[in-house]
């Protein structure tokens, strides 16, 4: 073969291969392009085509209230269904009539409350979309009065920020860093029969018994202890994620907690662990400050703080059913001191009398509660 005709064959071998190269590279870009094109189609369809026209954010509404719901679609697309949630409830599905349609809230707690949809696509895409929306309470608070059946002395130097009762005794958990501590107390003197002071870096907060056993937590340290109830002794103590420690109470079953806000906390007793949260509104609006807890025939009740009344909470709803106003009480010149409020609140289940007191003051009443 002359050298001429192997030069020409080697010029064709290297002429296809390189065509070859286009060839594959070419038919890469066009499949990346196609890849490219069916992605960005997804992510169109994925991106929020539904909205909710109503309700708005955050409006408020009633108890009971039919709210009404209506989607807005940013581009026409083929919907197969619509699933609608409150709270995570299964409301409804629409096949058709995608727009429109309604949630009825009477059994739902107060605060706020979340309508979901679920948006499905013939191409098995779907789309979630969530808004809050805020429930008042439905119940105008009955107003209690009281009488008053016994005043007995209390320690004036007691910061008191828990109370409770229990066979004959009262204890108490007092607050004020260097001066925190846990009480057994005399009801008749006001004198502790036992007591233990908390280390002074502590600033001590509700307590709450069960089992023999007392629990009590601290303002912004985010540890609380249990000791026995008969020698005050310390069994344990435990940690928690609530950023400050104010009310304690219990229903046997789980712990009530409030942090000073609108917010009451469930608490689990091994672990302290926050089960659930209920928010408490009236028939106006929020009520916050929530301080010193006592669960009382299924009721909480609690001190607002800084105000005269105590609050009566359905746990299961977060609606305030009662209230009761204790200015009448408030010892002379303390009105209007927040070192001096009324904060103590505890139940004697023998005759369902409450025993109340304040911050640094020097009396404890007994008062009996008309028509509760």
């Amino acid at each position: 073969m002359s050298s001429i005709l192997l030069k020409l064959i080697t010029c064709l071998n290297h002429l296809l291969t390189f065509l070859l190269i286009i060839g594959v590279n070419s038919c890469k870009e066009n499949s990346s392009k196609n890849i490219t094109s069916n992605t960005s189609e997804n992510n169109l369809k994925k991106s929020q085509i539904v909205s909710f026209k109503s309700p708005k954010r955050n409006e408020v509404y009633v108890c009971g209230d039919t709210i009404e719901i209506e989607l807005s679609f940013k581009r026409n697309i083929v919907i197969d269904s619509v699933r609608f949630y409150a709270n995570n409830d299964y409301v409804n599905t629409k096949t058709s009539g995608f727009k429109i349609t309604s949630w009825i809230s009477e059994n739902a707690k107060v605060g706020q409350n979340t309508l979901k949809t679920v948006v499905f696509y013939n191409d098995s895409l779907k789309e979630n979309n969530v808004i809050p929306v805020i429930l008042l309470s439905d119940i105008i608070p009955k107003v209690y009065t009281y009488n008053v059946v016994n005043k007995y002395p209390h320690d004036a130097n007691a910061f008191t920020q828990g109370l409770v009762y229990d066979n004959g005794f009262l204890f108490e958990s007092t607050g004020r860093k260097g001066k925190s501590s846990l009480r057994k107390v005399n009801i008749e003197t006001g004198i502790p029969v036992k007591k233990l002071d908390l280390d002074p870096q502590l600033f001590g907060e509700g307590i709450l018994i069960f089992s023999n056993k007392i629990y009590q937590i601290t303002y912004k340290a985010q540890i609380g202890f249990i000791y026995d109830k008969n020698t005050l002794d310390l069994i344990r103590r435990f940690d928690y994620q609530i950023n400050e420690g104010w009310g304690l109470t219990t229903d046997g079953n789980k712990i009530f907690m409030s942090d000073g806000s609108s917010n009451i906390y469930l608490i689990d007793f091994e672990y302290f662990t926050q089960l659930g949260r209920i928010e408490v509104f009236n028939h106006k609006g929020i009520v916050a400050n929530l301080n010193e807890l006592e669960y009382i025939n299924g009721k909480i009740f609690a001190n607002i703080l800084g105000d005269t009344k105590i609050v009566i909470i359905d746990p299961n709803t977060g609606k305030i059913t009662g209230e009761m106003d204790l200015k009448s009480i408030v010892p002379e010149g303390f009105q209007g001191d927040m070192d001096r409020v009324l904060n103590g609140i505890a139940f004697n289940n023998e005759n369902n009398h409450l025993f109340i007191t304040g911050k640094y003051w020097p009396v404890l009443y007994e008062i009996e509660i008309n028509d509760i």
